[in-house]
This record gives C-alpha cells, structure tokens and sequence, in this order.
C-alpha cells in the first residue's frame, strides 16, 4: 500500500511540516524517472538504427547454429549492455536519492547485491518469454499473436502464483506475525469479512528502507498478506487493523482476478497490434522480417511505445481499486478515521508528494492522492450509521 499525498480538504499538520521535502523528493523521483526512460528509448534507436544490433546478430549466429540459442546468445548481450548503460541513472534513482532524503538503509554493497540479483532474475524471465514468443512467431507467423497473449497471461498467473513462495523469500525475509495480540484482531477481522487468510507475514523491510508498506501478493491458495516491519514500528494496533482491512478489500472485491482479466483483453490487443506493424516495420528498415532476431529492438520500442499509451488506463483503474478497498473498511473497523491517520503516518514517513499535478495523477499515480482519500473516507465515516 503506497502513500501518495495531496492537500487535504482539512489540512494537517504532518502535511504542512514536511510538504516541501515530500514535493522535492517526488519532482527529482519523476526526473530521474523519465530521463530512465527517455535513455531507454535512444538507446534501443541507436542499436537499432546504428547497425549495432545487425553486428551483434552477426557474432552470435557465428557463435552458435541454433536459432534459439543465437536468440538467448542475442537477448543475454543486449541486456548487459542496456544494463550498464543505465547503470547511472538506476544507482542515482535506486541509492543516492533514497539516501539523499533519509529514506534508505542500504550500504552501496547491499544495492549492488540486490541489482545484480534483480537483473538476473529479470534476465531469466526476459529470455524465456522471448524464447516463447519467437517460436509462435516462427511456427504461426499469421495466428502468433494470439498464442503470444494466451502464453504470455500463463506466465502471468504461474509468476502471481509462485511470487509469495518463491520470488519474495529471495529478497526479503519472511515470518510470521510475532504480536500475538494483533494477530488475532488480524484474523478475527479477516474472519468478520468472510475473507479466508491463512497467513500473514511479517516482511522485513528495515534492512532497506524506512519506508513503511503492506501489501497482498499471490493468487487463489498461495495468497498472503505482508506487513513491512516498518509499519509495524510506525502504527498503532488499530491504525494497522485499517490498513490490514484495505488488504483483505482487495481480496474480498477480487481486485487481483479483475485486474487479470483487464490485462488479459490488454494483452490479445497488444500483441495484435504488434503483429500488425513488427513485419511491416522490420521490412521496411531492412531486415529479413518479423523473425529476424536482428530487429528484436524494434519489437522492444513497439512495445514500449504500447505500455506508455496503457500506462494512463492501468493507473486509472488502480486507482479506482484502491478507492473501493478504501472504502470496503468502513463498517469493519470500529472507526474509519483510523485510516485517516495511518495515511497521515505514510504520507509523512514515505515523502509522498502533498500536491502533486493532476496531470501526474493521471500518468502515474496507481493510488489516489491522500487528499483524496482522506477526504472520501471522512465523508465515508460521517455518512455511516
């Protein structure tokens, strides 16, 4: 659960004291953010454009016969490449930023760790997808867009799936809730809710941040609730039983499904679309055709160019999701204000932005602003009997 903040309609104190830090933090994080992401797309015109992915093509099919292995050869280089070209930026945005505004706990060591196992956890992914993706594209050159949707939500459900047992124990570590006391208001609530919870984890994130987080990750059997150790140090009991009944919001509104289904019609448009114009723009710029490993950049920006234009919509209906888990607690904790005050806590300890552009909102923003929260969960609470 992220914080992002806006003047309220009855100002606080905490938002006053700490909004000019909070709003400085916020520009520099969207800076660095879009300059990320304006270097990402020049970088894959020029290895496109430059000759430079021809080349590469060139050393890993004199390096190996098989097309899906020159393909995994092709993908391993390029990403070490981009990696390091964005290495700067990523060390600024993920480290020195963070540290900057007294929001970090990491050593330089510790985040060199944790970006090198990131990278190749993502790595891993990356290749086996494109692996699947070029093999549709080879076998069905007129239907691989839609085995390419069908695989890719797969591997969508598989990664929900073995998130919470698998993925996260590989960053964080993992334990069960040790307040006793706050454990049985947890699943007495749960209970109330008719929301079945088998777990709830405390997640370390002190050895990192001092960010303060919770969050539901997993699908169906494997789902789990996480509560940042950060967020325990920061609340009161009750203050986190509101945050906890925002999570089992989610839950018992099948947001996870919902949100499935939307990317799923996201996806068979995606990959149509990219069927529609990879082979005519991969002619078109000399290479062999859709299934030319050299013009795999190309498939790259196409795609970027598809998650810059959803990247509104996803945020849109993040957000209207979140209202409803905000608005899901009112009746099933014993004051709705509680939240207010949990939100406060998270606007002041993450710096989140008490005034950002609406604009912005639009863009990025995958929760409401505070204001807006705490302004209709006090509507919320007045209006409940």
């Amino acid at each position: 659960m992220r914080a992002t903040a806006e003047v309220p309609d009855e100002p606080t104190a905490t938002a006053d004291s700490s909004g000019g830090e909070a709003k400085q933090y916020s520009r520099s994080k969207l800076t660095v953010g879009l300059l990320r992401l304006l270097l990402s797309f020049v970088f894959l015109l020029v290895v496109l454009l430059s000759g430079a992915s021809a080349w590469l093509y060139g050393w890993v099919r004199g390096a190996a016969d098989n097309y899906y292995l020159q393909l995994s050869g092709y993908l391993l280089v390029f990403a070490v490449v981009r990696s390091a070209v964005l290495l700067g930026l990523d060390f600024y945005l993920g480290l020195m930023l963070e540290r900057r505004y007294g929001l970090s706990n990491q050593t330089m060591g510790r985040w060199f760790l944790r970006h090198i196992e990131q990278w190749l956890l993502a790595t891993l992914l990356i290749i086996g997808g494109f692996v699947m993706l070029y093999r549709a594209i080879r076998g069905w050159p007129r239907g691989w867009w839609l085995i390419a949707a069908v695989g890719w939500f797969v591997m969508v459900v598989l990664i929900s799936k073995v998130t919470p047992a698998i993925v996260v124990p590989l960053f964080y570590k993992l334990r069960p809730l040790t307040d006793r006391d706050l454990a049985e208001r947890l699943f007495a609530l749960a209970q109330r809710c008719g929301v079945p919870v088998k777990r709830v984890l405390e997640i370390r994130l002190s050895r990192e941040t001092k960010k303060a987080n919770a969050a539901v990750v997993g699908l169906g059997r494997d789902r789990r609730i996480l509560i940042g150790d950060t967020l325990l140090d920061l609340c009161s009991h009750d203050e986190i039983e509101a945050v906890f009944a925002h999570e089992l919001g989610h839950m018992a509104l099948h947001h996870n499904g919902k949100l499935l289904g939307i990317q799923a019609v996201g996806s068979l448009v995606g990959f149509y679309l990219l069927y529609l114009l990879l082979g005519r723009s991969a002619t078109a710029l000399g290479f062999a055709g859709q299934e030319d490993i050299a013009a795999l950049p190309l498939s790259l920006l196409w795609l970027m160019l598809f998650g810059l234009v959803v990247q509104p919509l996803h945020a849109a209906g993040s957000r209207h999701f979140e209202r409803q888990a905000d608005l899901f607690i009112v009746g099933r904790v014993a004051d709705p204000q509680t939240l207010v005050s949990a939100l406060d806590k998270l606007a002041e300890r993450n710096l989140a932005d008490p005034q950002p552009s609406r604009l912005v909102e639009i863009l990025f923003y995958d929760h409401p602003p505070i204001a807006k929260r705490i302004a209709y969960l006090r509507q919320a609470a007045r209006a409940a009997p």
